[in-house]
């Protein structure tokens, strides 16, 4: 009962919100659109105040109209209110270990994006677009996205249970993780007759080194064509993924940002090109940031074909935001754009090769693999997916 009345609550709270954030976007009769959204707003307010089956506190009201007002710009931003702030704050810098989740909100609801390369969560058997339902038996539906990756972490040693719903193979998942620091797997690299397939699960500094010796290698076996597999790569800076452009498409600009308040200078390569033969990049819904960033510049400049599925939409610039009322808005501020400028921070990279697959089907067949061999060996891609 209490869950539910806490949804309904935020429901409320973040019809209340999106109704002003339309005002704002849509004005009527040259009438302030901001006076317009804000006498919206008080109108549902007091109307739930006034109408709701049981009695509301304006308090909770509120929260959650500001929570909904930051789930309806994207699944990475949230609010801290001023009476939470001092808990966020010990949160950030109390050091505490995770089980290597990274996780996001769609209408109230945190959901898995992936786990991350190597994290203790990949080994236990977290797949992304998991969502969560309880984390060491309390529920988080509907919880602020910095309180639910709070719940997650805690002391490095210990365990998270967490109980997990899997849309694919609609089924309760219950898993025991444990907190620990982990390292990234290495890229990897295994060789199909006359195909390198490269696996890189994370960018870091060491990848662009990496790619250099799959290049030398396939060079020196005079292998014509490679396939570069960002399935599940996730995580790591942005900027590590220029040196490793440069690769494939030497000098020239990998990404630029577009905001309204930040000014930040368009990320370029400035290396010399290695690789000229036919390249073939596979994605997922689990290939974000850097990833993204990396096989957008591969597809603008060194005219890679993209296979498989839209990339998760996470190249974005993320800062904290105070508010005049004590609270902290953690928002999106940045996207970037591929060279050709195609925007990636919220849309995700669309594949050229989109190919369906079915989760939840034990030993099935790699599907986009199968594809990305194909087209690297000559076969016509179709257009790129809208």
């Amino acid at each position: 009962m209490r869950s539910n009345r806490a949804r309904l609550l935020f429901v409320i709270g973040s019809l209340a919100a999106l109704l002003s954030l339309r005002a704002v976007s849509n004005p009527a009769n040259g009438r302030d659109p901001a006076t317009r959204a804000l006498s919206i707003f008080s109108d549902v307010f007091s109307l739930t105040r006034q109408n709701y089956v049981e009695p509301t506190d304006s308090k909770t009201l509120l929260n959650g109209a500001y929570d909904g007002m930051s789930d309806a710009l994207d699944p990475f931003s949230y609010y801290v209110t001023a009476a939470e702030r001092a808990a966020y704050r010990a949160q950030e810098a109390s050091g505490a270990v995770g089980p290597g989740i990274v996780i996001a909100r769609r209408g109230g609801f945190p959901y898995v994006v992936a786990p991350l390369p190597g994290s203790p969560a990949q080994k236990a058997g977290v797949h992304p677009g998991d969502l969560l339902d309880t984390v060491d038996g309390k529920p988080v539906r509907n919880a602020s996205l910095w309180k639910v990756k709070g719940a997650l972490e805690g002391p490095e040693g210990s365990h998270v249970e967490v109980i997990l719903f899997r849309g694919g193979e609609e089924k309760r998942v219950s898993l025991s993780i444990p907190r620990a620091r982990f390292t990234a797997p290495a890229l990897s690299t295994r060789w199909e007759k006359d195909v390198a397939i490269v696996t890189v699960p994370f960018f870091a500094r060491a990848t662009t080194d990496g790619l250099k010796q799959a290049i030398e290698e396939a060079n020196r076996r005079a292998v014509p064509r490679m396939v570069i597999d960002l399935r599940g790569a996730i995580g790591g800076e942005i900027p590590d993924a220029a040196p490793a452009v440069s690769l494939f498409a030497g000098k020239g600009l990998v990404a630029r940002v577009v905001a309204r308040k930040v000014s930040l200078p368009a990320i370029e390569s400035s290396g010399e090109r290695l690789w000229k033969g036919r390249t073939v990049v596979l994605t997922d819904d689990a290939t974000g940031g850097a990833a993204e960033i990396f096989a957008a510049a591969l597809h603008d400049r060194a005219e890679a074909t993209t296979v498989g599925e839209t990339t998760v939409g996470m190249a974005i610039v993320q800062r904290q935001v105070p508010t005049q009322s004590g609270g902290t808005l953690f928002m999106t501020v940045g996207r970037y754009l591929s060279p050709s400028g195609t925007p990636l921070g919220g849309k995700g990279l669309p594949p050229d090769e989109r190919v369906i697959v079915f989760p939840g089907e034990p030993g099935a067949r790699d599907a986009i693999l199968e594809r990305g061999l194909e087209v690297a060996r000559g076969a016509s891609p179709a257009r790129r997916a809208a």
